[in-house]
């Protein structure tokens, strides 16, 4: 099964979610990240959430991957980022 992704607001609601596509590509793409990514920190089996200051890393992480790795999850993390960032939201991330 692959990763929950929640967009939360300030005060923590749940206001968009989704799920790894059937490839678990999202779950996939972090595991093989760089030892120092924020990517490699999204842990496949607990939550993992990201404020704004580090949402505006990991977009940058994720806008640098080459378009052949942004397939339309990794798409669709990047514009849930961008809305959370403008926000001043969250990302959570549900492992297994």
């Amino acid at each position: 099964m692959g990763l929950g992704i929640r967009r939360l607001n300030r005060g923590r609601d749940v206001v968009e979610q989704f799920d790894d596509d059937a490839d678990d590509w999202f779950r996939g793409l972090c595991a093989r990240a760089p030892e120092d990514s924020l990517r490699r920190g999204v842990s496949p089996y607990d939550l993992t959430m990201f404020n704004t200051p580090q949402l505006e890393r990991f977009v940058a992480e994720l806008e640098a991957l080459p378009e052949e790795e942004r397939r339309p999850v990794v798409r669709r993390v990047i514009e849930e980022a961008h809305h959370a960032i403008r926000r001043s939201g969250y990302l959570l991330f549900i492992g297994d």
